[in-house]
């Protein structure tokens, strides 16, 4: 007898923090990553790779992805269905990952009679991190599969991830297509990351050191925090390697919070970080967002 009604399942790529992983049952399906020498399945923040590893190994070389096979799928899939009925599962954009679009093909040809739906978010990290957490928080309230898939697909188009990217060593080096023309411009001008109909957006670019991103990215986190539909009540802090910067973020937030939203910090996983180099600052929460709350700096 199935002990709750849904689980959850998402990949690693999700940089869900470990401990509400844990606390919540939430499956994570692993991601591999590739360098020269060696392969390593990432399940997530410090699972299978360490930051310490990724980033002495990507000060050497450029590590790819891979999606794993479908022993994995199935495993994941069927692990959590030993802990509940059905399954709802929450993968990276479609757009920057096959995992989705081979899941779908997997449950087809593999767990066809099985109660799983699958779902991307539209974005990556801490912004599909949000909509796993709050999700596996209705499956641990008794929610049923249909009232957590309602709830579900009203967030996904209001799921917000977006900061301010510091370092372009890394883009330098992969040559992300959509912040190409950038590359060309003073490091003194930093892309507005964000995402934008399923894929990776740049909004524009501001002229800012350390100082003007941290305080960028204050006056981003207080208007997130007043537009955040009401359902929401979790807004995450993203970082790569700049942990005083989001400690500093989230002590300002948690003085401007009408709303007594949840504030966490999370450092972005392995996956992300390599693209986006160190010292990144993002939020994700679900609700409104403007570009301009990062782009004006006046």
């Amino acid at each position: 007898m199935a002990q709750r009604k849904v689980a959850i399942v998402t990949d690693a790529s999700g940089d869900i923090p470990p401990v509400i992983a844990k606390e919540l049952n939430i499956s994570i399906l692993p991601i591999i990553i590739n360098f020269e020498e060696k392969s390593f399945k990432s399940y997530g923040i410090e699972e299978g790779l360490t930051w310490k590893e990724f980033y002495e190994l990507s000060e050497k070389e450029i590590p790819s992805t891979a999606i794993p096979g479908p022993g994995h799928f199935v495993k994941t899939f069927e692990q959590a269905l030993e802990t509940a009925d059905s399954v709802i599962a929450i993968f990276i954009t479609h757009k920057l990952s096959g995992v989705y679009n081979n899941a779908v093909k997997i449950i087809e040809q593999y767990l066809p009679d099985k109660d799983i739906s699958i779902y991307h978010g539209g974005v990556n990290s801490i912004g599909i991190g949000v909509l796993v957490i709050e999700a596996a928080r209705l499956a641990a309230q008794g929610k049923t599969k249909d009232e957590i898939v309602k709830q579900l697909e009203s967030w996904i188009p209001q799921v917000q991830y977006s900061g301010i990217i510091n370092t372009l060593d890394n883009l330098v080096k992969t040559c992300l297509s959509k912040v190409k023309k950038f590359l060309s411009d003073m490091l003194s001008f930093k892309p507005i990351l964000g995402f934008k109909d399923d894929e990776i957006f740049i909004y524009g670019k501001i002229r800012a050191k350390d100082d003007l991103i941290i305080e960028q990215i204050k006056k981003f986190g207080v208007k997130a925090l007043t537009n955040m539909i009401p359902e929401n009540n979790l807004l995450i802090i993203g970082h790569t390697r700049w942990h005083e910067a989001a400690e500093e973020l989230a002590k300002h937030l948690q003085a401007n919070n009408p709303n007594n939203k949840e504030i966490i910090i999370q450092e972005e996983g392995v996956i992300n970080s390599f693209y986006v180099g160190k010292k990144l600052l993002t939020l994700s929460y679900i609700g409104n967002f403007d570009p301009d709350w990062l782009l004006k700096t006046k």
